[in-house]
């Protein structure tokens, strides 16, 4: 088995009696050379095809203390696995292993929904369930046509190139098909629970949601697109309860919701930086380079005073402040520790924006819960 890295000009030969067997290995992670036998041990555990004896390592322009061991482009490695085989390109094109992302997209909405919703009384269960569905059915459709459009992109980036599209697994027309049912799955649900004022709303964002995938060819800011496309649902889940939107209400809590994508996704894109340089592409990460922490420290104060304006508008008590805080708190812990030159950093400091949403989901639960006993208070006082 030959294993090519790229640093100096010298043939190193292993012999380990031990590695029984191979394969064709494909997507690279490296390893120590002085733990080469547990490299080997653990390889052949994972790997099964013809036994070995030896294993020949040339290095040529990389480190000498590492080496690069390729792996084979296939699903990664979850549950998903369990699915039957025809459903598993699909299962991994919608990332339903990765629920982050749907998350993310649905917590502006829960946002919106419990702050349009009357005190003393519970957000409408079907609309919630509604905007659960849309999240997780929309967030796939975007995986879908982030990858149609990415696919050369993506064959080239270590992180991405086992994706179905870019791994040839599904083809275009596949993916269009699967695609083209998840766009009448959603519609067919808005048109059949939702108010028309609210259905507009939703079909605003098609141009947003087309777009991004493009935007990265041509500008260093698709995450700020992403935050328009992704934060439409505070537009779209306070008029689905209220009927309208309070306009003065939630623009503050939409511009907070894109400047909170603006920190979450700069940091996520952090983890392809230099693949990105290779390939092309463009990101913020790319554009505030060393200056990130300073930047996203500004788009932070942005996501608090937005907070804090909504609050204002929709007169919230003091215990509202009091959570927009903690947030304000999260977010500086995230920028205060991150390595942005870390990608397992990057991506755990990304994954904790959802207890970030799931905060200020709190905060806005409890501030409705202190205004309901407010006035019961007040209404008390008047009775007695």
């Amino acid at each position: 088995m030959l294993l090519n890295t790229n640093s100096y000009h010298k043939t190193i030969k292993f012999i380990y009696n031990g590695f029984t067997r191979s394969t064709k290995l494909n997507n690279t992670i490296f390893y120590n050379v002085n733990t080469y036998k547990t490299v080997f041990r653990s390889t052949a555990n994972k790997y099964q095809s013809i036994p070995v004896k030896s294993v020949l390592i040339s290095t040529r322009n990389y480190s000498s203390t590492n080496v690069s061991l390729q792996q084979p482009t296939t699903l990664n490695s979850s549950w998903i696995e369990k699915l039957p085989k025809s459903v598993q390109p699909y299962a991994q094109l919608s990332r339903v292993d990765k629920p982050i992302g749907v998350w993310l997209l649905l917590a502006p909405s829960l946002w919106s929904i419990v702050l349009a919703t009357p005190v003393g009384t519970i957000p409408n269960l079907m609309v919630t369930s509604v905007f659960v569905t849309g999240a997780f059915v929309m967030r796939s459709a975007g995986c879908v046509i982030n990858d149609m459009a990415d696919y050369k992109f993506d064959s080239k980036v270590e992180r991405t190139k086992s994706r179905p599209i870019a791994a040839r697994i599904l083809t275009h027309r596949q993916s269009l098909t699967f695609l083209a049912g998840q766009l009448s799955f959603s519609l067919g649900m808005i048109l059949c629970t939702l108010n028309w004022y609210t259905i507009g709303l939703c079909a605003a964002s098609i141009p947003v949601i087309t777009l991004y995938p493009f935007m990265k060819r041509f500008t260093y800011y698709p995450q700020f697109v992403l935050g328009l496309a992704f934060n439409w649902g505070v537009l779209a889940g306070y008029s689905a309860i209220s009927g309208s939107c309070d306009w003065m209400t939630v623009l503050p809590l939409y511009m907070a919701g894109v400047s909170w994508t603006m920190v979450y996704d700069t940091i996520y894109a952090h983890q392809d930086k230099k693949d990105d340089v290779v390939v092309g592409v463009k990101s913020t990460a790319l554009k505030f380079g060393q200056n990130s922490g300073k930047i996203l420290s500004y788009f932070s104060a942005l996501t608090i005073t937005g907070f804090a304006l909504t609050g204002y508008m929709a007169s919230m008590p003091p215990i509202y402040y009091l959570g927009s805080a903690l947030c304000a708190g999260h977010l500086l812990w995230q920028l205060k520790t991150i390595d942005f030159d870390n990608p397992q950093d990057c991506l755990k400091k990304f994954k904790s924006n959802r207890d970030f949403s799931l905060l200020f989901l709190l905060t806005l639960v409890l501030s409705k819960l202190y205004l309901y006993y407010q006035q019961l208070e007040e209404k008390n006082e008047l009775q007695s």
